[in-house]
């Protein structure tokens, strides 16, 4: 036994929904609703209903802001600036101190002088770095981090937060970013 779809005229099997031709709703086959259970709508509560209270209900503590405004310095006391990023630990274990440009990344060598740094090359057995990945240059006061355009890009994790480097965009570093180099892990001290 079959029926039509009502929208194009095709057959359709009783216990489809869909039309298989159009793909319409068809609604499946009209079965009759079992009946409303006569003990449930004869049933009555025996309880009295709770009291209503005139009162309101007592206020509800609201949770802490996040975007408080911290509290402003002393006039004797001058904001102090986080201390400089002066070295880097690489993920062998080694330290380079940030006195220098440097060019990180699998094999730095031969495009190092085109960015004017020290060539350091990363162990990358999965080849998720590339070549020339990162720039990180001493300017003044600050160390900021380059991601020449590398294939899989730089992420920066600052306490507890991660963005992606924009290529070609200097971005300053802070003692205890850690940098993401394909599956190399670069922290800054």
């Amino acid at each position: 036994m079959s029926t039509q779809c009502r929208f194009c005229g095709e057959a359709v099997r009783p216990d489809s929904m869909f039309c298989p031709a159009c793909g319409q709703l068809t609604g499946m086959a009209a079965r009759p609703a079992p009946p409303f259970p006569a003990s449930a709508a004869k049933k009555k509560t025996d309880a009295a209903p709770a009291p209503v209270s005139d009162e309101p209900p007592p206020p509800v503590p609201l949770p802490a802001r996040r975007w408080a405004k911290a509290e402003e310095p002393a006039a004797d006391e001058t904001p102090s600036a986080p201390p400089p990023a002066s070295a880097i630990l690489l993920p062998g274990g080694a330290t380079v101190a940030l006195d220098r440009t440097l060019v990180l990344g699998r094999a730095p060598e031969l495009a190092a002088a085109e960015h004017g740094g020290t060539p350091v090359a990363l162990d990358d057995p999965q080849r998720a770095m590339s070549r020339v990945h990162l720039v990180v240059s001493p300017t003044g006061e600050v160390v900021t981090a380059t991601d020449p355009g590398s294939a899989n890009g730089t992420v920066v994790e600052r306490a507890g937060t991660a963005f992606a480097l924009q290529p070609g965009a200097p971005t300053p570093l802070l003692p205890g970013d850690r940098l993401l180099l394909g599956d190399a892990v670069v922290v800054v001290s």
